[in-house]
């Protein structure tokens, strides 16, 4: 098999799972979809050491993870102050709630977290990677990779809890 089929081969299964990991990071869609074709362009030019490493989805991805990262930077140098996003109430008071309104707070509890654990725990628990190819995404070792999806799913758990208890 040549690289060029490897590569369609493997785009083809990633272009999702790009978009939605540019999604969690840039929050703005057509800037994910921007990123996406951005990474695709990279990859094609990359294409035989894609197809010579050991993690060529991990390749991949992290090539989408810096240029996300990078844009993200970019726009936040471009803006000339910081605004402040006012985050909606997540618990409006009703003693039950619904699975889509889980979702939704859930979420917004995982949008809170710090970028690194959003991003842990996106990749682990969304999109189902192996703690050695989102090691490899992030550039870090795997016990980096446990403890911040360690502390992502505790602050998120104890989140749930104050808001199905009503802060109690």
């Amino acid at each position: 098999m040549n690289t060029e089929t490897e590569y369609i081969t493997l785009i083809t299964e990633l272009r999702d799972t790009l978009y939605r990991l540019a999604r969690s990071i840039l929050a703005n869609d057509a800037e994910a979809e921007d990123v996406v074709q951005d990474t695709l362009e990279r990859a094609w030019k990359l294409r035989t050491s894609i197809a010579e490493s050991d993690y060529p989805r991990a390749y991949v991805c992290r090539i989408a993870h810096n240029m996300a990262i990078d844009r993200s930077r970019y726009r936040a140098r471009q803006s000339s102050f910081s605004e402040q996003i006012a985050s909606p109430s997540i618990c409006d008071g009703r003693s039950t709630a619904s699975i889509s309104d889980m979702t939704k707070i859930t979420l917004s509890l995982i949008s809170r977290l710090p970028e690194r654990q959003r991003l842990v725990i996106h990749m682990r628990d969304v999109e189902g990677y192996e703690l050695g190819e989102i090691a490899s995404i992030l550039e870090c070792d795997e016990t980096s990779v446990r403890m911040n999806l360690s502390r992502a799913r505790k602050s998120i758990r104890e989140q749930l809890l104050k808001i199905i208890n009503y802060g109690v």
